[in-house]
């Protein structure tokens, strides 16, 4: 059965049945939930370690889809790194939801996200993504996900972090997903496994995650405040009006009459220094785009 594991003394049972997995040519897709600081990406890192000792926070770690995609790329490609050398493939995916949340289901990110779940499980990967919450990520990629770790923070009596791992089980018939616990055969026989606690990953690697973790950062923030001052822009254009000609005399003619109003064509021409028929043709061509000076004439 897929739920029931060996038990091996010095050896974590969760460890053995990934790799078991791997052993019998399949992948494995985990998710790691909990709310914000609870750990989430510390615990990923520490089972990424526990399965590869060598585990690389440099170049295993990604925050986006794309880089995930180069990171699996790098696994499969002999020329570009020696990832593809590892026993164990293992890729953390960061902060997922900043990629694949519900609301950008019908973007190209999450339809890639739902193929890539659904065709690289011949590759032997093993990737941990690490979300607050599972309803972050769409229905449809969740089912191809393997089991899911509740993070539930820092232990200050056992001095280690616990979690609550859950076998997912989809019923086709159903469209119900199912979670159960991983079986544990021991001599005095077969017990579920309902908790587990990891170390700390050694500070080494987990300075060397904060300042992958801080570069993201600092470049998402400077998106979204490229964002919102872009949106900030939009708002205060005013509708229906199309930009006047910087070369022509129109945006001194709107100056003009915007701040001090203005009588008539011949006393507006004379201050603008222009002729009359220029200065009414001009005056057409504004209000074809939307810039309408006779609200500003005097009565």
């Amino acid at each position: 059965m897929e739920n029931l594991i060996l038990y091996k003394k010095g050896e974590s049972s969760w460890v053995r049945w990934i790799k078991k997995r791997i052993r019998n040519n399949l992948n494995l897709n985990a998710l790691f939930t909990g709310p914000t600081g609870i750990g989430k990406s510390f615990n990923a890192i520490e089972v990424a370690l526990e399965l590869d000792p060598e585990f690389d926070v440099t170049k295993q770690v990604s925050f986006s889809f794309p880089g995930l995609m180069r990171i699996i790329n790098q696994f499969n490609n002999k020329t570009d790194s020696n990832l593809h050398k590892k026993k164990y493939k293992v890729v953390i995916f960061d902060e997922a939801q900043t990629s694949t949340n519900r609301r950008d289901w019908q973007s190209k990110v999450n339809k890639f996200l739902n193929h890539l779940l659904s065709t690289y499980r011949h590759q032997n990967i093993i990737t941990l993504f690490t979300s607050p919450y599972e309803d972050f990520l769409d229905s449809a990629a969740l089912k191809l996900f393997h089991v899911k770790f509740e993070c539930k923070g820092w232990s200050k009596k056992t001095m280690k972090s616990r979690m609550t791992p859950k076998l997912y089980q989809y019923n086709a018939q159903r469209s119900k997903m199912y979670e159960h616990p991983l079986y544990v055969i021991r001599d005095g026989g077969t017990s579920p496994l309902r908790n587990w606690s990891v170390d700390c990953p050694p500070k080494e690697v987990t300075d060397l995650y904060e300042k992958e973790k801080f570069k993201f950062t600092n470049a998402l923030n400077l998106k979204i405040t490229q964002e919102l001052e872009a949106m900030a822009e939009a708002e205060n254009q005013t509708p229906g009006k199309e930009p006047l000609n910087p070369l022509s005399c129109q945006p001194n003619i709107w100056k003009e009459t915007s701040e001090n109003g203005w009588e008539s064509n011949r006393q507006l021409a004379k201050k603008m220094n222009i002729n009359l028929g220029q200065l009414g043709q001009n005056i057409m061509w504004m209000r074809g785009k939307g810039w309408d000076i006779r609200e500003f004439k005097k009565s």
